[in-house]
């Protein structure tokens, strides 16, 4: 019994020391959800939205000034976050869907998902909430109109990012609970009834990072054990390169505004990697001084914000000459990011 015991302790700190540095650990607890809004002027008709994970924040940015205009507490591990131009759809440790109104900067009535399971993928396309349910394998669908769920759709493998287009004709997802890669596409067949088709790629056992080029034309899948980019041809439906690497633990990736590059994030290391499209190489790598996970493009400017989680911090890019133009500092564990303009 005493060796069965002594193994197992072993085995759980092996785990923790593997697992740990995965995740930037800020040393503040998340502020209190229904703690008092810092609020230093109005929220812009266009902001960047940034979520504090350890500080459980949603941090207002104005683009222009770089300043940050508000922080609004909205529950402990604030992770994906997607918003409508009025609303911020957020997951966090509260129960259901975390909802802030943006212009008021202040949290409104949460949306009730107990029927599905607990969420992680977020993202907002057309007029609809998607809501990716890992666990469950299911992508749920929600209409802040009516506010119902009206879709709900299974899944051959988990959701853990999504990713649709505008239109919400497409979905692209890829599982780390499944090994797969899923492209689903509505379609109506011969008597105009609407069906979803799914068209899938084998994967990596842990998949996060995903991307579509501007243009539609290409989708990156990025396989976090494997150390591989996958490249599927999106008019033919085609994996039409695979791309091994070297490195640490890469997990998210993201294209350029004008579709030349790919910017790929270091969790445990110090730089932002950025790879040529063309070429299919690697091009240069940008010192940030520690770990990072979510980046966002500016779909204005020719910059990429990139949130240093472990060194609580936000990087400011210029993505035509690949420089670091400011940093933010003081956010606890940043990673989710979106895109507000007011409608």
């Amino acid at each position: 019994m005493a060796k069965a015991t002594g193994f197992l302790l072993l085995l759980t700190i092996v785990f923790l020391f593997d697992v740990e540095p995965l995740f930037a650990q800020g040393e503040s607890k998340a502020v209190d959800p229904d703690s008092p809004v810092v609020s230093f002027g109005p929220t812009p008709r266009e902001a960047l939205l940034v979520g504090e994970k350890d500080a459980g924040r949603l941090v207002i940015i104005d683009p222009e000034t770089l300043e940050i205009v508000a922080r609004i507490p909205a529950g402990g591990n604030l992770h994906e976050l997607a918003t409508d131009g009025r609303y911020v759809y957020i997951g966090s440790n509260l129960p259901g869907i975390t909802v802030v109104d943006v212009i008021e900067q202040q949290r409104v009535e949460p949306i009730d998902i107990s029927a599905f399971g607990n969420p992680h993928a977020i993202t907002f396309a057309g007029t609809h909430l998607y809501i990716g349910h890992e666990i469950q394998r299911l992508i749920t669908r929600y209409d802040p109109e009516t506010k119902k769920f009206d879709e709900v759709i299974g899944l051959p493998g988990g959701s853990h990012m999504l990713l649709i287009t505008p239109d919400e004709q497409r979905i692209f997802t890829a599982s780390s609970n499944g090994s797969l890669i899923a492209i689903i596409d509505r379609v109506s067949n011969e008597r105009g009834q609407k069906k979803l088709l799914f068209t899938t790629f084998p994967g990596d056992t842990r998949m996060e990072g995903m991307a579509l080029s501007p243009d539609g034309k290409e989708f990156w899948t990025l396989n976090m054990n494997a150390k591989q980019l996958s490249i599927i041809n999106m008019p033919e439906k085609k994996l039409v390169c695979t791309i091994s690497f070297e490195g640490g633990l890469n997990n998210r990736i993201k294209f350029t505004k004008d579709g030349k590059y790919v910017l790929m994030n270091e969790l445990q290391g110090n730089e932002l990697r950025v790879w040529d499209v063309a070429t299919r190489k690697e091009f240069k790598r940008i010192d940030v001084g520690a770990g990072g996970e979510g980046i966002f493009i500016d779909p204005v400017r020719p910059i990429a914000y990139y949130a240093v989680s472990a060194g609580n911090k936000l990087v400011v890019i210029d993505t035509n000459t690949m420089t670091i133009i400011k940093e933010i500092h003081d956010l606890q564990n940043p990673d989710g990011m979106d895109w507000f303009r007011a409608k």
